[in-house]
C-alpha cells in the first residue's frame, strides 16, 4: 500500500477494544455502535470489525466494498461465511480469545454454588464441546483432581484423564457445562441441541452451566429443569438479547453473556484478527509499528494463603478431624481464595437480576454488556504463601494461577 493512498477505512463495533497493536495501523478507525451497523455505515469501508450482536449477512453486505470481515468472538454463527466466501471477503475470527475468562466463570460457578468440595474429591464434570474453551477447561478440571467425560462429536482424540462419550452420559454428569460451538449443519447440528426430549438425561441435582451458546438449549428444556431443581447458571440464553424474564427468576445464578469479559480476552479478541487484517488490506510490514507492547494486566497479589482463614461457605473442621481432613480443608480454602480474588460471579448475578427487573428489555441486557466491568484473571494472579507448602502450590498451579511462591 502506498504512503500516497489514502488510509483503509475500518469500522469497528464501538465495543470492541482498541489496543496499542491496532491503534498503531495506518488504518482510518470509525466506530459504531454494533446495534447501529447498517449497509449506510458501510458505505466505502474497506473492512469491518464487529461483535455478536451484528448479523453480518448478505443484507448488510449487498451494496458494501469490503475487504475484510473480523468478528471478536470465538462465536460465528451470526456471520454467513458462505455469503463472505462468495464475495470473496477475507474473514477472520478470535477463536480462544476467551477461553481462560470463560474457564474461571466456570470454576466460580462450581464454587458459588458449593461443588468445590466435591470437585477436589473427584467429581465428574460431563463438558458438551471440545473446542478452544472445553479443551483447555477440561485440563484445569483434570488437574484439579475431576473426572472429566466430553461430548464432541468431531473431535476423535482427547487428552489423558478425558473420556470421550456420547451426549447422554456427558448430560447425565453431576456438573455439566456448555461449550459447543453454535451451528445447523447436519449430521450434528447443535442449535437447541438440549429440548425437552434430552432433558430427561440431566440428573435432578446436577449444577447446569451454560457459558457458551444461548441457543444450544431452550428455554423450556431450562425452565423444566429449573421445576425439578436442577441447579442452573446461565450466561448466555436463548433468544438473548430478548430473554425470558421467567427463566431469570428460576436460576441460581444470572449473568448477561459476560462469562468471557476479562481484560487479557478483550485484548485478545482484538489482537486475533490483525495478522488478518493487515494481510487482506495489503498493509506492508513497513507500515506496522514493531515498537508496540501490549498493555498487561495489573498482578494482584494474595498473601497468606496456607493458613487456614475459613470463608463462610467452607465448614470449619470439628475437633478430633485428622491431619489430611485439615490440609484438605486448607487446599480448598486456597483455592477458594484464589477463584475469589478476581471472580465477581455473585455481585454480577446481584446486579443484573435489579438492573433487568427495573427494565427486562432487550436493551438492558446489552448495556449491562457493554458496560460491564471487565475482570482480571486467574492467570493474573500472584500468590505468596506463608510457608512451603507444594501440595498449595499443586492446586494453585492446576487452577490456572500464574505463579506462586
Amino acid at each position: 500500500m502506498s504512503k500516497t493512498q489514502p488510509r483503509p477505512k475500518v469500522v469497528i463495533d464501538s465495543a470492541i477494544r482498541v489496543t496499542p497493536r491496532l491503534s498503531a495501523l495506518p488504518i482510518e478507525l470509525v466506530p459504531i455502535a454494533g446495534g447501529d451497523v447498517s449497509a449506510a455505515s458501510l458505505e466505502n469501508a474497506d473492512a469491518l470489525l464487529t461483535r455478536t450482536v451484528t448479523r453480518v449477512d448478505a443484507t448488510l453486505l449487498a451494496s458494501a466494498h469490503l475487504r475484510f470481515v473480523g468478528t471478536a468472538s470465538s462465536g460465528v454463527d451470526h456471520i454467513d461465511t458462505h455469503y463472505l466466501k462468495y464475495r470473496n471477503i477475507h474473514f477472520a475470527d478470535a477463536k480462544g480469545c476467551n477461553a481462560a475468562a470463560v474457564g474461571d466463570y466456570v470454576l466460580a460457578a462450581i464454587a458459588s454454588c458449593h461443588r468445590l468440595p466435591a470437585l477436589l474429591a473427584g467429581e465428574i464434570v460431563g463438558l458438551v464441546g471440545y473446542g478452544h474453551v472445553g479443551h483447555a477447561l477440561a485440563a484445569r478440571l483434570v488437574a484439579l483432581g475431576a473426572r472429566v467425560m466430553v461430548y464432541d462429536p468431531f473431535v476423535h482424540n482427547v487428552t489423558a484423564g478425558v473420556e470421550h462419550v456420547c451426549l447422554e452420559d456427558a448430560l447425565g454428569c453431576p456438573i455439566v457445562s456448555l461449550h459447543a460451538s453454535l451451528h445447523g449443519d447436519y449430521p450434528h447440528p447443535s442449535q437447541n441441541l438440549i429440548d425437552s426430549t434430552r432433558v430427561g438425561c440431566i440428573r435432578d441435582d446436577a449444577l447446569f452451566i451454560n457459558a457458551g451458546r444461548g441457543g444450544l438449549v431452550t428455554t423450556g428444556a431450562l425452565l423444566d429443569l429449573a421445576s425439578r431443581g436442577v441447579t442452573l447458571v446461565i450466561d448466555t440464553w436463548p433468544g438473548e438479547p430478548k430473554i425470558s424474564a421467567e427463566l431469570v427468576s428460576k436460576v441460581a445464578l444470572a449473568t448477561p453473556h459476560i462469562a468471557g469479559y476479562s481484560t487479557n480476552a478483550k485484548i485478545n479478541a482484538t489482537d486475533y484478527l490483525i495478522d488478518s487484517l493487515v494481510s487482506a488490506l495489503g498493509i506492508s510490514e513497513s507500515e506496522v509499528r514493531a515498537d508496540v507492547t501490549d498493555e498487561v494486566p495489573m498482578v494482584l497479589d494474595v498473601s497468606g494463603l496456607s493458613r487456614v482463614d475459613t470463608p463462610a461457605r467452607v465448614d470449619t473442621p470439628a475437633r478430633g478431624d485428622t491431619l489430611a481432613q485439615i490440609d484438605a480443608l486448607t487446599k480448598l480454602n486456597a483455592l477458594d481464595k484464589a477463584i475469589s480474588a478476581v471472580s465477581c460471579i455473585v455481585e454480577d448475578d446481584a446486579h443484573f437480576r435489579r438492573v433487568w427487573q427495573s427494565a427486562p428489555v432487550s436493551q438492558t441486557f446489552e448495556s449491562l454488556r457493554e458496560h460491564y466491568r471487565l475482570r482480571h484473571q486467574i492467570s493474573d494472579l500472584r500468590v505468596t504463601l506463608s510457608e512451603p507448602r507444594p501440595d498449595l502450590v499443586q492446586i494453585l498451579t492446576a487452577a490456572g494461577v500464574g505463579h506462586v511462591h
